[in-house]
This record gives C-alpha cells, sequence and structure tokens, in this order.
C-alpha cells in the first residue's frame, strides 16, 4: 500500500524547514515520523512524509531510511492569537495518490477552529481511509463549538490512534468515539540504539566525567515543559552539590532565555545547553544519566520516556499528563511521578534517584519491547488491512 504519513503541524516558525535544514537534519534524523515510515516499509508498503511549512517552494527530499519527504506551503490567516492555517496543496498531494493518509504528528486539541487537522479531514474524508494519532490535551480549552468541530472531525476518521490510556478515555467519554475505532499503540522505538550500556562503553562516544552524576532533559526548549521549574531547582540543588550536572538537549525558543538564565545565575559548570543532536549521539546520553526529565504538561506518550525506559534510565515526570502513568511508576522500577509544577516532590525525586542509584533499584523494562519498530509495522499493517476490508 502507498501511505501518505502527515504531520497537521506547523513545525518551522523558526525556519527549521528550510532546504539546508532539510537535507543536513530531517533527512537524517531518526524522528519517530521516519522510524514508522522503515517500519511500514519492513512490511512492504510505501510511505512518504509529508511536514507543512512557511517555505514557499514545494520540494521533495530523500530520507536516510529510503522514503520520500515532501515540504508542502501553507497558507496562514491571523485569527485571535494564532493563524488559521490550511494547505490545498498538501491535499491535491494526497488525494487520488495513496491508499490511505495517516495524521502522525499526533494530534492535540487545539485553540484554532478550525485547524489543519480539521481541514485535512474535512477535505479527504469519503475519498480515502484516514487514520489520527490522537495524544490528547487540556480539555478546559474545549468549548462548545470548538468540541462540535473536533467531534466532528475525529468520528470522520476510520481508526484513532492512542499512546496513553488516559487518552481512550477522554475519546470514549467527551467525544463518543467507538471502542472499535480506538487503538493503543505506542510509536516505534529502535531498540538496537537504545539500550543499556555501562559508561565505560560511552568512552570516547561522548565528553562526560566519570565522577559527576548527570540529569539529563531532551526536547524542545518551549513553555509547558517544565523547564522553567528545572531551572529553578537546579540553582538550588547546584548550590550544595558540584558534582550534578545538568544536561538540555534540543533547541527552540527559550534557548537563548537559558543561556542568559545561566550566565546570569554562573552555572555554566552545573547546566549544559547541548543543543539539538542525532538519534544516536542523544542514546548515550541517556547511558551516562541518572534519570530523564518531563515534568512539562503535554499529552500522549513522548518518545523520550519511552526511549529513556528501553534504556534502562529512570524517568521523574509529571503526573496526570500525558500518558506517563502507563509506564512510570517505581514498582516497575522505571521512575517516579510527580505532581505538575511541585517543586519539593522534584527536589525530593531527585534526592530519591540519586540514592536508589547506589542501589541499583530502578532497572529496564520489558514490557516496552513488544513496541520496536518491527512489531509496529506488523501492527499497523493489520489496522490497514481491516479499514481497506471495510471500504469494500
Amino acid at each position: 500500500m502507498k501511505i501518505a504519513l502527515v504531520s497537521v503541524f506547523l513545525e518551522n516558525d523558526q525556519g527549521y524547514l528550510d532546504n539546508d535544514f532539510m537535507e543536513s537534519v530531517i533527512c537524517q534524523e531518526d524522528h519517530f515520523y521516519h522510524r514508522i515510515a522503515r517500519s511500514l516499509k519492513m512490511e512492504g508498503h510505501e510511505s512518504t512524509v509529508f511536514y507543512i511549512s512557511n517555505e514557499k517552494e514545494l520540494k521533495k527530499f530523500k530520507h536516510k531510511y529510503g522514503h520520500e519527504i515532501i515540504r508542502v506551503p501553507v497558507k496562514k490567516f491571523p485569527f485571535f492569537h494564532e493563524p488559521l492555517i490550511y494547505s490545498s496543496e498538501l491535499v491535491k498531494q494526497i488525494e487520488n495518490k495513496f491508499d490511505i493518509c495517516y495524521l502522525v504528528s499526533g494530534y492535540y486539541v487545539m485553540y484554532k477552529v478550525p485547524d489543519m487537522f480539521d481541514y485535512v479531514v474535512k477535505k479527504l474524508h469519503n475519498k480515502m481511509p484516514i487514520i489520527a494519532r490522537w495524544a490528547g490535551g487540556n480539555q478546559k480549552w474545549l468549548f462548545p463549538i470548538r468540541k462540535y468541530l473536533k467531534e466532528k472531525s475525529i468520528k470522520n476518521c476510520d481508526k484513532i490512534i492512542c499512546s496513553g490510556k488516559d487518552e481512550i478515555s477522554i475519546l470514549k467519554e467527551k467525544f463518543k468515539i467507538s471502542e472499535k475505532k480506538i487503538a493503543h499503540m505506542l510509536n516505534p522505538i529502535d531498540i538496537e540504539q537504545f539500550k543499556p550500556r555501562t559508561k565505560s562503553e560511552i568512552i570516547g562516544k561522548i565528553d562526560f566525567d566519570q565522577n559527576k552524576k548527570y540529569f539529563l532533559y531532551v526536547g524542545r526548549l518551549t513553555q509547558n515543559h517544565g523547564i522553567e521549574i528545572l531551572l529553578d531547582v537546579f540553582k538550588t540543588i547546584c548550590k550544595n552539590n558540584k558534582d550534578i550536572i545538568l544536561l538540555l538537549i534540543g533547541d527552540g525558543w527559550m534557548y537563548e532565555k537559558i543561556k542568559q538564565y545561566i550566565k546570569k545565575n554562573n552555572l555554566e559548570s552545573s547546566i549544559e545547553l547541548k543543543g539539538r543532536l542525532d538519534h544516536k549521539t542523544i542514546s548515550y546520553y541517556y547511558n551516562i544519566s541518572s534519570a530523564l526529565f518531563h515534568v512539562g504538561a503535554s499529552g500522549g506518550m513522548p518518545n523520550v520516556v519511552m526511549e529513556s525506559i528501553v534504556s534502562g534510565l529512570p524517568v521523574i515526570a509529571a503526573d496526570g499528563t500525558a500518558a506517563n502513568r502507563d509506564l512510570v511508576n517505581e514498582q516497575d522500577g522505571t521512575g517516579i511521578l510527580i505532581e505538575i509544577g511541585n517543586k519539593l516532590q522534584l527536589e525530593q525525586a531527585i534526592s530519591k534517584i540519586l540514592f536508589d542509584d547506589k542501589n541499583n533499584n530502578f532497572k529496564k523494562s520489558d514490557a516496552i519491547k513488544k513496541f520496536s519498530i518491527e512489531k509496529y509495522g506488523k501492527e499497523m499493517s493489520k489496522i490497514f488491512q481491516e479499514i481497506i476490508d471495510q471500504k469494500i
């Protein structure tokens, strides 16, 4: 089958998808969009990944895994505090050329009324099967008109992929989606790259001090990701412990703000900004760290949480958001849940990790292995065939 893997989010408000960045970074990276394409290729499917962009030129690229990437321009119109975006060109590129449209970006309940998700579903409904990856969102934003629009769009999809049990409950209770339309699946993880390693195995691969205790954040440097609370807590911790270092991997508009914070508070030796790194390099940072942080308010099951767990690294994660509680808990040795924004609980969790690091109470979970790249492709193939059979 020919599968269109579509991001409905405008990824490049900061120019991330210009030609140089697409070729030097996007085409070389192991983002989960491309792991999905790789998993489907193993099952004989032909995938194309679509990015929507501010760039005016439609352009095609080739990913290192062999599949095609198409960058499609969008049109934007001012609307309250966020613009409305749509792309007739995206629909034109997909319609009548693919067997299935899979909206892989992880749809949230967004501010926009309507947004790109609604537009694509409206234009392709009854023309081809549509699958959407649902990552929930803050239900407080869901005003009646938005609920109506989102419910209509979701119901017009043939299958909804969820990574968390809470998201499934929201779909069933808030949007009245039939359980038959919902599939519970985590994104594919490269368990050959993300795996436990001893620090001695990492020597020479990245620069680190074996006598230091590293704590790790991987993700976009933006608001609602808990970065501010991490900085404040480590500012306090590092006053009394010079052997603890916070590593921040990623990019985003907060990069310069964090850089200034580090300089202002003389934290150059305690907090390191690593910028955007490739997945192979990131996997080594999991191996030298004592814990990964995912303490912000985001939906779905973050890939970094899964990568951390299969690497044998405990996660300090926010409870009540995303699907963290499905995988992170002390009983299974996968990490500690804390309340969003609770600095005291964050400090206590860090102390507990430092203590337990000596006793090795936190360990790798084997449960996530079934969501390997190979397994994901097989499960999605079953879903594709099920949908096609229903259309006949």
